[in-house]
């Protein structure tokens, strides 16, 4: 009898600790802590990336700064635009004004003639 208690104990410990949530999948319940990073930067997978690290720590300021700038040359733009536009309206105010007193003084002068 002992045998076959030896057999089960033994075939129960070669077994992971496992529980079953849903048909067909399994979770492992043993937990493993994470390993800590090593501390020398020599390896493939303990060296960091120096691109991902450039963006990881300047990532959002750059962002910041381009958005910034961005928005500062379209307010600019817009303004300059504007500007512009009320100068063209005040040159063409300015010349309908000029040509309508010609037109004035065409209209008077071609009366004064007819009324000779």
């Amino acid at each position: 009898m002992s045998s076959s208690s030896f057999v089960i104990t033994r075939t129960v410990r070669a077994r992971p600790l496992v529980r079953r949530t849903a048909v067909g999948q399994t979770r492992y319940s043993s937990y493993q802590p994470p390993t800590p990073p090593s501390s020398s930067s020599s390896g493939g997978s303990g060296a960091k990336n120096p691109h991902r690290a450039f963006y990881s720590d300047f990532g959002s300021p750059i962002l910041k700064v381009f958005l910034g700038a961005l928005f500062t040359y379209q307010a600019l733009y817009w303004g300059w635009m504007k500007l512009e536009t009320l100068e063209i309206k005040d040159e063409k105010n300015a010349e309908i004004t000029m040509l309508e007193g010609q037109l004035r003084d065409l209209t008077a002068g071609k009366q004064d003639v007819n009324k000779t």
